[in-house]
């Protein structure tokens, strides 16, 4: 997906909505949709802070196409986030949350296959994910869609604890494996 590009996903009950890559200009709207995520939807999607500077340093790697950054818009909000980290490597780290009044509507899989197809579209081995356990809802879809479990792992999230998460895999190309390394976030997170 370029820089400008923008597609137009529907919800299973015809609200349409916009996908765009998230850039610079988008702070407040990032920022906006960090608060809004309920303690519910935080417990299961924190993958950084949303200080002014962590959110800068990563909306400019998603201008810089280090990572493929994506807001799913509805009107002038964002109720998605969603991106691959380290696009530039040959197996990147998938990451998306949803705000709760916007779950269940079959947006959740859409915007995995736009994240898919962005993989397989640049040629990339496959696609890594973690989730929580617990995350019964996330992992159905995850499976749903190709990804298989591959171990537990320790993953740095967003307030900076190391969690236990199951560890993901998708793979495009036979010969590629996945890690077993301390998935953490390619920002530092600010204290």
């Amino acid at each position: 997906m370029e820089l400008h590009d923008k597609i137009i996903l529907k919800s299973k009950d015809g609200d349409e909505f916009t996908v765009r890559r998230l850039l610079k200009t988008d702070k407040e709207h990032l920022q906006k949709f960090g608060k809004s995520l309920s303690e519910v939807s935080t417990a299961t999607f924190l993958p950084h802070s949303y200080d002014d500077d962590t959110v800068n340093a990563y909306l400019e790697r998603s201008e810089t196409g280090e990572d493929l950054t994506l807001g799913l818009f509805f009107d002038d909000r964002i109720i998605a986030y969603f991106f691959l980290w380290y696009f530039t490597n040959p197996i990147p780290l998938l990451g998306m949350g949803i705000l709760d009044e916007f779950q269940g509507k079959g947006l959740g899989k859409r915007m995995m296959q736009l994240l898919i197809d962005a993989a397989r579209d640049k040629g990339l081995d496959g696609i890594e994910l973690t989730t929580l356990p617990d995350n019964h809802r996330a992992y159905a879809l995850y499976e749903s869609v190709g990804f298989q479990h591959y171990a537990d792992v320790n993953n740095k999230v967003g307030d900076g604890r190391i969690v236990v998460e199951r560890a993901m895999f998708l793979q495009f190309n036979p010969e590629a494996s996945p890690s077993i390394e301390l998935h953490k976030p390619p920002v530092e997170i600010n204290s």
